[in-house]
């Protein structure tokens, strides 16, 4: 008895339908609405559909806001700064979703915090080498670490290393230096308390 196709036409269609980019599951909104928002809006927009960021994605609301500086909660809000740089964005994009990830493990999150503060009980504190508090420069070197092994699976070494750069001379610059220099050690805490997406 010769069997139909529409079961495997259904499951063909049902695993595309899985495997669709994470723009599709992106609602961003634009603060003022202008060009350039709207610009960011459309290179996010691209760049998710581009690449799977699934892993790296922990909330789909996005607010794109020109003035702000960029921050996870209460609403992910990205600035509009890196129309001409697709990694940037991308890599600000992943911080602030690595925030999120920490935010919602929070048991994983303050185990691993106690490990950072035992190993940098001093870091810098204050624009442009580290965070506004000691314990947001510590949170930091999970996020920055989480961030940056994100970009290098999404966009490959080469980017990772040029971003890398880039920020250690724009802001949080002795964290970045501080991830690059102990990359082995933070990446094995993250991974102890499974942070990693």
């Amino acid at each position: 008895m010769p069997t139909s196709p529409v079961p495997g036409i259904l499951a063909i269609l049902l695993a595309s339908a899985l495997s669709l980019p994470a723009a599709a599951a992106l609602n961003i909104s634009l603060k003022h609405g202008s060009e350039r928002e709207q610009q960011s809006q459309q290179q996010l927009e691209r760049l998710t559909a581009r690449y799977d960021l699934a892993r790296w994605i922990h909330t789909e609301r996005i607010i794109v806001d020109q003035d702000a500086i960029p921050h996870s909660h209460p609403v992910l809000t990205l600035h509009a700064r890196h129309l001409d740089d697709d990694g940037a964005l991308l890599s600000t994009f992943i911080h602030e979703q690595m925030h999120r990830r920490l935010s919602s493990h929070p048991r994983q999150t303050r185990a691993a915090l106690r490990a950072i503060r035992q190993r940098y009980p001093v870091l810098p504190v204050g624009y442009p080498d580290g965070a506004d508090s000691l314990a947001s420069s510590q949170e930091h070197l999970l996020v920055i670490w989480l961030e940056l092994d994100g970009v290098e699976s999404v966009l490959g070494t080469a980017e990772h290393e040029r971003l890398l750069a880039f920020w250690s001379n724009d802001h949080y610059k002795k964290l970045y230096e501080i991830v690059a220099r102990d990359k082995q050690a933070i990446g094995a805490l993250v991974r102890k308390h499974k942070l990693v997406p």
